[in-house]
């Protein structure tokens, strides 16, 4: 990076605008910034840092007091500094935000924002890039490869901080380090440590509870089960009280005791169990068969009852079974009865409708059919008819109901035909207006291109005359300047004159006095220069008041002479150059003044307005024109359009007219007299329903009758199949309902009983208590009976207790057995997960200096250690360069007791061949050490934040602590690091620096606000 310009203005202590041309200063190399304490060196680098990262340099990064108090009222603060980075060139302006004069705000102030432009120098001129205040910063930060601390470490080195680093004590210079080298990413990295070790703790902490809580379980459900279920003596041995007692057993030998003792339980409850199944099953089998035998003779007196009451009721019930069977045959034939009684009913209800249907047909229709097959026949053919005529009728409405849609197209053909008429006339007398209003348009002037050559020759004379007229204003100013610049030129030259003169005067006086400084340099004794005589009698006197002329005095009014010389030719070629400057101006802009010109362009603009006019006026009316030719167009086809269509719509128009006339003879032929086809449709539709009704009633009749008939011959032959010789006897047989129910119920009963008394006859149960009751055994008493049950069911209980006790031990055991290798599992599972964290920790301890970490430091201090020492490396080819190769900077990692290790710094004495600390370095060795650390620590950033090559560079402050030899080895440091084409400004107000550098510039304080001024020239003090 190579700063070449910067301007000032309103900024800091400066009230106005200051200008700083780094490319002339640059010229020397090496430059001085100069000015008493106060004036504001140090703003200077202010202004350049606002300018590229929008904020103050260190702890002043968050003023807003930036707008100089000397300032006038209405002057924005601005900083604009020209800068290349790499092979590219920008120009930044920043203005900080200030309080503007304004009639409305508060106070007769606003807030003006601040504001930033970024411009690139390309191929064609300076281009725009960004007017973003952050985005100006990003853009130069990123292509700097530096943030505003570092840039501020690099480019600009206070020494009075590195003093302060280099006598730091070790926890002091880590913060230092850290505001310099980017190491979050580490202190990331001992934070995702210490966050990972705290998860992990938690999980391992959760497991080691869980393990310790299951085996404590195991440990409570074991004794819990134990206890009250072991003999005394077992009890004594498993709690270490017995002599088989071992101290202190293993959690494993817990288990496996516990295991072992559980067990033994469950075998004796096993054994006590199966005892007890014994005792149990011969209780009940005990009671089961007295059970047994009070069953069977309790069936075998069943058997004896139901055979008595079978008996008693059996005559009954074939009685009951004789009256049941008659009733089912007339049951039987009862369906053909109702069959004939239906048929009989049908016929009447036929017959009636008929004679109704008769009456219809004698006094509406003439007509007398009998009811028989022949009169079938003789309404057949009428209701034929009839059908016939209306289907005709119905097809022809349909031709009826077209005749009004057919009418209404007919008219409205006709309509169509007229209104297609008169579109017509109408087109064609639109024609006639626009053919008129064309002739007219066609008369005036069309001529677009020679009014477009007016406007452009209008234009171009505007132009010329804005160009004369702005040469002619810088030919008038030019003139004064020219004049001002020859006056100085020619005043200039006579002082020239003046001071060459008063040189010649000078040097023929001290010619004139050479006897007499000869004579001033004679001694007693001594030879004589010119002759020889060591004697001296009469020396040349100069006058009393006549002072001699030294060497000295001729070259300071030598060095008068070549400034008058060198402001003379500075004169003289401003002069020329404003000469040029005005000729080329008077070339342009002629002798005319600017009021004429100005003049002429008012006449000018007034004639390409005109022409613009004209312009316009000829525009629309050839537009105009083509807009009148379109709607001729549209009209004229409009009215061919209008003729096809009518001469189409007028034979549409006959055409639907005759087909209308020959519809209307049609439709009077089929009326048959009537008003309308409907009407005749409406009495066709009433006599065809009412024939094909009466025929199909007729029919219905005679169907009715061969029915009755057959019904009734069919009632008759399956009576007397039935038995029935008449219907006395049929009646007679049927049975009321509620007394065939009772009669169904005795038979049931009856049946049912004779099948249960074969069924226990023919049983085991009553066989085997017909045997007992042949051997002489009765059945048991209910007293014997409770006796066996009690004793069976004392047994089961006795049992299922036991039972219990033995599924307890053994669902123990298999618990124990199934915790015991679940808490094996889960430790196994734990292990890796315990051991991983162990070893974390132990990484975690050492990365934030603890643990096995011997010198006690972070990562982050590991790292800042190792620039450190890139540093320390640095800065010790400066510092022996400075010192004359007597010391250099060594990085000191030792142990220093209990505290934190790594950031030591030693300087070694080759004189000594001895280390020591670097607070015992006098004043001007410590000038030195800090000045080589600022630049080594300036190397190493720019290599690790990957920043382009700082070509200016400034040093501020330290000099007046070096004596002459020391400062002498300095500035030849300095002139090394100058070398290719370094630029390095030197901050110091140190008397002794102005007079080894003559290129600098001044900042000069007073009470209105600092200033700015080039002094000297690129001359460097050898």
């Amino acid at each position: 990076m190579r700063i070449h310009k910067l301007r000032i203005q309103a900024f800091g202590p400066f009230a106005g605008t200051e200008e700083i041309d780094f490319d002339e200063l640059a010229e020397g190399g090496l430059f001085l910034l100069d000015g008493p304490t106060g004036a504001g060196k140090s703003s200077i680098l202010d202004a350049i840092c606002y300018a590229l990262y929008g904020a103050l340099p260190g702890s002043r990064a968050g003023s807003r007091q930036i707008r100089s108090d000397h300032a006038p009222a209405g002057l924005a603060p601005e900083v604009v500094c020209e800068l290349t980075i790499g092979d590219r060139r920008f120009e930044v302006t920043r203005s900080p935000a200030w309080m503007r004069p304004s009639k409305r705000g508060k106070n007769k102030t606003t807030e003006q924002k601040a504001a930033s432009f970024l411009r690139e120098f390309t191929g064609s001129g300076w281009q725009e890039l960004s007017t973003r205040n952050d985005e100006v910063g990003h853009v130069l930060g990123s292509l700097l490869g530096l943030d505003r601390e570092q840039f501020t470490k690099v480019v600009m080195l206070p020494q009075g901080g590195f003093a302060d680093f280099l006598r730091a004590k070790a926890k002091d210079r880590e913060d230092l380090l850290a505001n310099l080298f980017d190491t979050s990413g580490y202190a990331r990295i001992e934070d995702e440590f210490a966050a990972r070790l705290a998860e992990e703790r938690k999980k391992t902490e959760s497991l080691e509870a869980r393990l310790s809580a299951s085996e404590e379980a195991i440990h409570s459900a074991a004794r819990a089960f134990l206890a009250g279920r072991e003999a005394i003596d077992e009890v004594a041995e498993a709690d270490g009280t017995g002599p088989a007692a071992a101290a202190g057993p293993t959690s494993a030998e817990q288990f496996a005791d516990y295991r072992r003792r559980i067990a033994a339980i469950h075998q004796r409850s096993a054994l006590e169990a199966a005892k007890l199944r014994a005792e149990k099953t011969r209780a009940r089998e005990q009671a089961q068969a007295l059970d047994e035998r009070r069953r069977i003779f309790a069936r075998l007196a069943e058997l004896r009852g139901m055979q008595a009451s079978y008996a008693q009721k059996h005559e009954a019930a074939l009685a009951a079974a004789a009256r049941l069977e008659s009733d089912a045959k007339a049951g039987a034939v009862r369906a053909y009865l109702a069959q004939l009684q239906e048929a009989s009913v049908a016929q009447d209800k036929a017959k009636g409708t008929w004679l109704q249907s008769k009456l219809w047909l004698e006094t509406e229709q003439g007509l007398n059919p009998g009811a028989t097959a022949a009169g079938l026949e003789q309404l057949r053919l009428p209701a034929q008819q009839a059908a016939e005529d209306l289907a005709v009728a119905k097809a022809a409405l349909e031709d009826e109901k077209r005749r009004d849609v057919l009418a209404a197209q007919a008219r409205k053909a006709a309509e169509l035909a007229a209104a297609h008429e008169k579109t017509r006339g109408q087109a064609e007398a639109e024609v006639a207006l626009l053919k008129a209003e064309r002739v007219a348009l066609e008369a005036g002037d069309l001529d677009q291109v020679a009014a477009g050559d007016k406007v452009q020759q209008a234009k171009e004379r505007v132009q010329q005359l804005e160009s004369r007229i702005q040469h002619a204003t810088e030919r008038d100013g030019l003139e004064k300047k020219a004049l001002a610049a020859r006056e100085k030129s020619s005043a200039q030259e006579l002082e020239i004159v003046g001071a060459a003169k008063s040189l010649l005067d000078l040097r023929t006086e001290q010619l004139a006095q050479s006897a007499l400084r000869l004579a001033a340099a004679l001694e007693d004794g001594q030879p004589c220069l010119v002759c020889g005589a060591q004697e001296h009698p009469d020396p040349a006197q100069a006058d009393a008041d006549a002072p001699l002329i030294d060497d000295e005095q001729i070259q300071e009014l030598e060095a008068a002479v070549a400034a008058a010389r060198a402001a003379g030719q500075q004169a003289a070629q401003t002069r020329d150059t404003l000469v040029a400057k005005l000729q080329t101006a008077q070339e342009a802009a002629g002798e005319a003044s600017v009021a004429d010109l100005r003049a002429d362009l008012a006449a000018a603009r007034g004639q390409l307005e005109q022409v613009h006019k004209q312009q316009g006026e000829i525009a629309a009316r050839v537009a105009q024109l083509d807009a009148v030719r379109q709607r001729t167009e549209q009209q004229m086809a409009r009215a061919s359009r209008a003729v096809l269509e009518h001469a189409t719509a007028k034979q549409n128009a006959q055409t639907l007219q005759a087909q209308l006339a020959d519809l209307d003879a049609k439709l009077s032929q089929l009326r048959q007299g009537q008003k309308n086809l409907a009407e005749l449709v409406a009495q066709l539709t009433t006599k065809s329903n009412g024939l094909a009704s009466a025929l199909q009633i007729l029919r219905r009749f005679l169907e009715a009758g061969e029915a009755l008939q057959k019904a009734e011959a069919t009632w008759n032959s399956q009576r007397t199949a039935a038995g029935f010789d008449d219907m006395a006897a049929f009646e007679a047989a049927l049975l009321e309902s509620a007394e065939r129910d009772r009669l169904r119920q005795l038979q049931r009963a009856d049946a049912d009983l004779a099948s249960a008394i074969a069924t226990l006859q023919t049983s085991e149960d009553c066989r085997k208590a017909q045997e007992l009751a042949g051997d002489g055994i009765d059945g048991p008493s209910e007293e014997g009976i409770a006796e066996a049950k009690l004793l069976a069911s004392l047994a089961e209980e006795r049992f299922e207790a036991a039972r219990e006790q033995e599924v307890l031990a053994q669902t123990q055991l298999a618990r124990h057995e199934q915790a015991a290798s679940d808490l094996e599992r889960q430790r196994a599972e734990a292990g890796p997960v315990i051991e991983a964290y162990r070893r974390l920790r132990g990484l975690a301890d050492v990365i934030r200096g603890g643990g096995e970490n011997l010198y006690k430091m972070t990562l982050s201090t590991y790292v800042l250690a190792a620039r450190l020492e890139e540093v320390a490396v640095a800065a010790t080819q400066r510092l022996g360069m400075m010192s004359g190769g007597r010391y250099s900077l060594h990085h000191d990692d030792s142990k220093q007791g209990n505290s934190k290790s790594g950031l030591g710094l030693q300087v070694l004495d080759s004189w000594t061949g001895k280390r020591r600390e670097t607070q015992t370095l006098s004043g001007g060795e410590t000038f030195m050490a800090s000045l080589a650390l600022a630049l080594g620590l300036a190397d190493v950033i720019s290599h690790h934040s990957g920043a382009v090559d700082m070509q200016t560079l400034f040093v501020d402050e330290g000099f007046g602590s070096l004596d002459a030899e020391t400062l002498e080895e300095v500035m030849q440091a300095l002139e090394n690091l100058r070398a290719g084409g370094r630029t390095i400004g030197l901050v110091s107000h140190v008397a002794e620096m102005k007079q080894r550098i003559t290129n600098r510039i001044s900042v000069s304080k007073t009470q209105h606000g600092s200033t700015i001024e080039r002094e000297g020239t690129v001359i460097l003090a050898g």
